[in-house]
Protein backbone atom coordinates (compact mmCIF):
# COMPACT_ATOMS: atom_id res chain seq x y z
CA UNK A 1 0.00 0.00 0.00
CA UNK A 2 1.74 3.73 -0.55
CA UNK A 3 2.27 6.25 2.11
CA UNK A 4 -0.08 8.77 1.80
CA UNK A 5 2.25 11.70 2.54
CA UNK A 6 2.85 15.60 2.15
CA UNK A 7 2.50 17.06 -1.09
CA UNK A 8 5.04 19.76 0.10
CA UNK A 9 8.31 20.23 2.88
CA UNK A 10 8.70 24.71 4.36
CA UNK A 11 12.35 24.28 4.73
CA UNK A 12 13.64 27.19 6.31
CA UNK A 13 16.46 29.03 4.06
CA UNK A 14 17.62 31.39 6.09
CA UNK A 15 15.94 33.37 9.38
CA UNK A 16 12.96 34.97 9.01
CA UNK A 17 12.13 32.87 5.83
CA UNK A 18 10.72 29.32 4.87
CA UNK A 19 10.61 27.82 1.20
CA UNK A 20 7.80 25.56 0.00
CA UNK A 21 9.01 22.61 -1.57
CA UNK A 22 6.59 20.52 -3.70
CA UNK A 23 7.49 16.83 -3.26
CA UNK A 24 6.93 15.74 -6.70
CA UNK A 25 9.93 18.48 -7.83
CA UNK A 26 12.52 16.51 -5.52
CA UNK A 27 14.78 14.72 -7.31
CA UNK A 28 17.45 13.21 -5.16
CA UNK A 29 18.17 14.00 -1.26
CA UNK A 30 21.63 13.81 0.35
CA UNK A 31 22.85 13.43 4.13
CA UNK A 32 24.98 16.36 4.89
CA UNK A 33 25.82 15.96 8.10
CA UNK A 34 22.32 17.33 10.74
CA UNK A 35 21.00 18.33 7.67
CA UNK A 36 19.85 16.91 3.98
CA UNK A 37 20.34 18.47 0.75
CA UNK A 38 17.50 18.50 -1.35
CA UNK A 39 17.93 18.71 -5.01
CA UNK A 40 15.16 19.84 -7.39
CA UNK A 41 15.91 21.16 -11.17
CA UNK A 42 18.22 23.17 -10.68
CA UNK A 43 18.14 24.30 -7.07
CA UNK A 44 19.33 22.65 -4.01
CA UNK A 45 18.12 23.54 -0.20
CA UNK A 46 19.62 22.43 2.94
CA UNK A 47 17.34 21.10 5.54
CA UNK A 48 17.89 20.61 8.82
CA UNK A 49 16.65 16.92 9.01
CA UNK A 50 18.27 13.50 8.99
CA UNK A 51 17.38 10.92 5.88
CA UNK A 52 15.55 9.10 8.17
CA UNK A 53 12.78 11.79 8.82
CA UNK A 54 12.75 12.56 5.04
CA UNK A 55 11.83 8.64 4.99
CA UNK A 56 8.80 8.80 6.39
CA UNK A 57 7.83 12.18 4.57
CA UNK A 58 8.15 10.94 1.36
CA UNK A 59 5.96 8.00 -0.50
CA UNK A 60 6.61 4.98 -2.69
CA UNK A 61 7.97 7.44 -5.61
CA UNK A 62 11.51 7.99 -3.93
CA UNK A 63 13.79 5.02 -2.85
CA UNK A 64 16.74 4.65 -0.21
CA UNK A 65 19.91 3.12 -2.30
CA UNK A 66 22.37 4.22 0.21
CA UNK A 67 23.24 5.47 3.89
CA UNK A 68 23.42 9.00 2.20
CA UNK A 69 21.20 9.27 -0.81
CA UNK A 70 17.31 9.20 -1.25
CA UNK A 71 16.58 9.05 -5.33
CA UNK A 72 13.35 9.76 -6.72
CA UNK A 73 12.57 6.17 -8.83
CA UNK A 74 12.05 7.81 -12.16
CA UNK A 75 15.17 10.04 -12.07
CA UNK A 76 17.29 6.30 -12.09
CA UNK A 77 18.59 5.65 -15.49
CA UNK A 78 21.45 3.24 -15.52
CA UNK A 79 22.97 0.54 -12.62
CA UNK A 80 26.73 0.43 -13.05
CA UNK A 81 28.91 -2.48 -12.35
CA UNK A 82 33.09 -3.09 -12.13
CA UNK A 83 33.53 -6.60 -12.03
CA UNK A 84 29.78 -7.84 -12.24
CA UNK A 85 29.00 -6.02 -9.07
CA UNK A 86 26.82 -3.44 -9.21
CA UNK A 87 28.25 -0.56 -7.34
CA UNK A 88 27.30 2.70 -8.77
CA UNK A 89 23.77 4.10 -9.87
CA UNK A 90 23.26 6.92 -13.25
CA UNK A 91 20.48 9.44 -12.64
CA UNK A 92 18.90 11.20 -15.45
CA UNK A 93 21.13 14.47 -15.26
CA UNK A 94 23.94 11.95 -15.60
CA UNK A 95 24.94 12.36 -11.14
CA UNK A 96 26.52 8.95 -10.41
CA UNK A 97 26.00 8.28 -6.81
CA UNK A 98 26.82 4.73 -5.15
CA UNK A 99 24.84 2.16 -4.37
CA UNK A 100 25.29 0.94 -0.87
CA UNK A 101 25.03 -3.30 -0.48
CA UNK A 102 22.36 -2.95 2.62
CA UNK A 103 19.88 -1.24 0.05
CA UNK A 104 20.94 -2.71 -3.16
CA UNK A 105 18.72 -6.04 -2.38
CA UNK A 106 15.34 -3.94 -2.05
CA UNK A 107 16.57 -1.87 -5.18
CA UNK A 108 16.94 -5.18 -7.29
CA UNK A 109 13.77 -6.43 -6.33
CA UNK A 110 11.89 -3.52 -7.13
CA UNK A 111 13.33 -3.47 -10.43
CA UNK A 112 12.59 -7.07 -11.11
CA UNK A 113 16.24 -7.95 -11.34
Amino acid sequence: MAKMGRNIIAVKTRPGEVRFVAIASIERIEAFGNYVKIYFGSERVLHRATLSDMEELLDDRFIRIHRSHIVRRDCLRKLLSELGRYQEVELADETVLPLGGHYKRQLMLDLGL
